[in-house]
């Protein structure tokens, strides 16, 4: 089996011919080939997310999860810093998997790196949808991490004349953030903020793009206030690449799992539906809208909606 652009297109909701020469240059370099797991591989891969919904710990928005962002941020700093291999800001979170989920169901690529490839290929199209077709000058990340998307985007950016800006709550990430403006001599940068309480002082400059990518599923759905002080910034496009609960079947095993997981841990419920409301009162106006039907093992932290302010 293999993934074609022809699937890609109804992932992302669109026609194939719409991708530009980029992405499609970059999916003919990648290994697309998959199996479909036999029906005893498959009993224990759903096995293996029962044991781990029976066992797992963590609580997303708990006080030690700072340390734990702190410390997991600094490994990547460090990394880079001793290296200078711009393979260490890969996310020690997107691991070589023999398992992922796609289209409904799980499949076994050939790639041990196609998550992280496929994340590629949603940076790109995001980048072609959200930050070149809207010719913005400024990209902000909030919850920026390893600044893993920054350092995609700012490969695309083939004028070399916008900026782009890195915000996270914890320190090391900001760090190296501007370590990879500085080493590279990129017009990038990094500051401190929090989602939950946002400096009102910190302004977005006009004409930018803001985005998150598996940052407000982080925020334990305390993400109104974040939300708000967007609309009061008036960015030209918004984009989110979140886990959606909202977009699952309960009434199919295969979702009703990833429903479970979500739900267990504290990920963010609620944004998509709150974006509804304020495109219902006429405040913004969402431009897309569409569950990537692609993750990893346990759930699907791809969903793309992207929005405007009106």
């Amino acid at each position: 089996m293999k993934i074609t652009l022809e699937n890609l297109a109804v992932n992302f909701d669109c026609n194939k011919n719409d991708f530009s020469p980029e992405f499609i240059n970059f999916f003919h370099s990648l290994d697309m080939n998959y199996e479909n797991l036999s029906k005893e591989e498959r009993d224990k891969t759903l096995l293996e997310i029962l044991n781990k919904l029976d066992s797992d710990k963590q609580k997303i928005g708990a006080p030690e999860r700072t340390n734990v962002w702190y410390n997991g941020w600094k490994e990547n700093l460090d990394s880079f810093m001793a290296n200078k291999n711009i393979d260490d800001i890969v996310p020690k979170f997107i691991r070589p998997n023999k398992v992922v989920r796609y289209n409904g169901d799980f499949i076994k690529p050939s790639n041990p790196y196609f998550e992280r490839d496929f994340a590629k290929l949603i940076q790109i199209y995001c980048y072609d949808n959200f930050v070149k077709k809207y010719c913005t000058d400024n990209v902000y990340e909030f919850g920026c991490g390893s600044s893993f998307n920054l350092m995609a985007m700012i490969e695309m950016d083939s004028d070399k004349e916008k900026h782009f800006y890195g915000s996270d709550f914890v320190e090391t990430s900001v760090v190296l953030c501007s370590n990879l403006g500085k080493f590279y001599n990129l017009n990038l940068e990094g500051f401190l903020f929090n989602m939950i309480e946002p400096d009102k002082t910190i302004k977005i400059k006009e004409n930018s793009t803001v985005f998150t990518f598996g940052a407000i599923e982080q925020l334990n759905s305390k993400f109104y206030n974040f939300i708000e002080y967007l609309i009061d910034n008036k960015p030209k496009i918004c984009f989110h690449i979140e886990p959606t609960v909202e977009n699952y079947d309960n009434n199919d095993l295969f979702d009703n799992l990833q429903i479970k997981f979500h739900k267990k841990r504290g990920y963010t419920q609620g944004l998509l539906p709150h974006l509804k409301k304020l495109d219902e009162e006429g405040i913004i106006k969402i431009v897309k809208n569409k569950r990537l039907n692609f993750g990893s093992k346990f759930m699907e932290g791809y969903h793309l909606y992207a929005w405007e302010i009106i």
